[in-house]
């Protein structure tokens, strides 16, 4: 059919990205590349295009400048990629100014695996396995 979605995991933590990544690799939902903070991922998102992004909005809120750069046309990706951000708790005001940047899914951690799989497959419009 047609190719798998590539979709940028920005997670600092090894055992998070690692299983996530994995996991969707093994159910071929996406294509997914990793970076592991966002001066990493900023640069992989102005040398290469992806079609989503999954990230993890770390302790300063780098993913919300993230997904700025990303809405505001600073990377190679379209404008209005898919976007789904991860937190370990979010206030009222980050949830206003995500849903502003029209991120699609946003994810409380600690998470199920399933739920990771079910916000990629939402990003990469990929079909979950039965």
């Amino acid at each position: 059919m047609n190719t798998k979605k590539r979709v940028l995991l920005v997670e600092p933590h090894f055992v998070m990205r690692n299983t996530v990544a994995n996991v969707a690799r093994q159910l071929r939902l996406a294509d997914v590349h990793e970076a592991t903070h966002y001066e990493a991922a900023l640069r992989m998102l102005q040398t290469d295009v992806y079609d989503a992004v999954l990230t993890d909005l770390g302790e300063r809120n780098d993913g919300v400048t993230l997904v700025q750069q990303v809405r505001e046309g600073a990377t190679l990706c379209d404008p209005e990629a898919s976007i789904a951000v991860m937190a370990v708790g979010l206030d009222a005001d980050t949830v206003g100014i995500l849903k502003g940047l029209r991120v699609q899914r946003i994810m409380i951690k600690p998470f199920k695996v399933k739920t990771a799989v079910e916000v990629l497959a939402s990003l990469s419009g990929a079909a979950l396995p039965a």
